[in-house]
Order: C-alpha cells, then sequence, then structure tokens
C-alpha cells in the first residue's frame, strides 16, 4: 500500500524545521551512498553502474511489469532480493543468506544473513498482511507504509508491500538508532523489485 492512503498513522501538520532537517539528512544520505570514489582514495572511480549481486541494479528502478509480488516468493527467492556484497555497504559484512522458516503460526518465510563477526545478522522476511502497523513508530523515509520497532539487541521494519508485510530486521548485540536507520535502507532497496 502506498503512503499516500496513509493507513494506521494520524496525519497532522508536520513541522517545518523537522521536515527541512529530515530533507537535509536524507540528502546528504544519498550523496553519502553514490557509489562514487574520492579522487583523494588514489583508487580512481568510474562513473559506470554495475549491477548488485542479487541481480538487481543498484542505480535504476525495476519497471513495474518486471516487480514481483513479496507474498507469492519463496524464502530462497527471498535471499536474492539484496546480496551480501549491497548488505556489506549499508550494515555490516555478512555471509551468503540461508531461507528459513522465521515462524509457523502464522507461517513466515525468511532470509537471514549472518554477520561474518560476532552474532549479527540480517533478516528478510515476508509477514502476514497488517504487520506493518506492529512497529512502535513510524517510519517515513520508504515509499510505503511503514513503522519500526527496536529492542536492546535489533531494530526490525515492517513495510506494507501489497497484501503483504516486508520484514527487515537487523540484529547486533547492542543495538541502536544505527540499526535502525540501516533496516530503513535495506528495506528500501529490497522494495525495488518488488510490487507495493
Amino acid at each position: 500500500m502506498s503512503r499516500e492512503s496513509g493507513a494506521g498513522f494520524r496525519r497532522g501538520s508536520a513541522d517545518p524545521k523537522r521536515v527541512s532537517l529530515c530533507a537535509g539528512v536524507l540528502l546528504v544520505t544519498l550523496a553519502g551512498c553514490s557509489g562514487g570514489g574520492s579522487p583523494a582514495d588514489g583508487a580512481g572511480s568510474s562513473s559506470e553502474a554495475s549491477p548488485s549481486s542479487s541481480g538487481v541494479s543498484t542505480t535504476r528502478e525495476v519497471p513495474e511489469k518486471e516487480r514481483e509480488r513479496l507474498g507469492e516468493l519463496s524464502a530462497e527467492r527471498l535471499c536474492e532480493l539484496v546480496g551480501p556484497a549491497e548488505l556489506g555497504r549499508f550494515a555490516f559484512p555478512v555471509e551468503s543468506g540461508s531461507s528459513e522458516e522465521v515462524s509457523f503460526d502464522p507461517p513466515v518465510r525468511g532470509c537471514r544473513f549472518p554477520g561474518r563477526e560476532g552474532e549479527r545478522s540480517v533478516l528478510v522476511a515476508a509477514q502476514p498482511d497488517g504487520y506493518h502497523e506492529i512497529g512502535s513508530e513510524e517510519v517515513t523515509s520508504l515509499p510505503v507504509t511503514a513503522s519500526r520497532t527496536s529492542h536492546a539487541n535489533d531494530c526490525t521494519v515492517y513495510s506494507d508491500v501489497a497484501g503483504t508485510t516486508l520484514q527487515v530486521t537487523v540484529a547486533v548485540p547492542e543495538a541502536g538508532p544505527e540499526q535502525c536507520d540501516t533496516a530503513a535502507e535495506v528495506s528500501r532497496r529490497v522494495l525495488r523489485p518488488l510490487v507495493y
């Protein structure tokens, strides 16, 4: 469901200072994610875009007719929506993802990317419709209605995606606000090839 529907969240007038600050932070974040190297690093940079290891380009939107429905994807296909190299740039170095049943009641399939060091992981899962509302805080940086919840050792973003809920959980021994930012960025990347 697109953000315009406003399902599950109250509408109110936005504080212009907060909107400006958020827009500024978003621009800085996007500028930092452009992938170009600085001349000072001596390695040079290439302006040619290359597809990520997941097969989904990091620089273009997937045409609507090529997008897939999250609710119809296997756990193995969930592992292909984002790759270890891309997760390493936005989260931390991870191993290849492995499919797993996250829950049996209701049945939830997912893909867990274990961290290369320590007890860290990134989980991408497909939850039932409506779970996007269980987070304690609204996420406004995504093109869909989303919420997030955090605990001492993880942060999860739940996104409303065409009759299903995309769950992205970043788990680390001591989670902070940066893990929630990471979960939102991973969600944004996983949403690219999906119908929403």
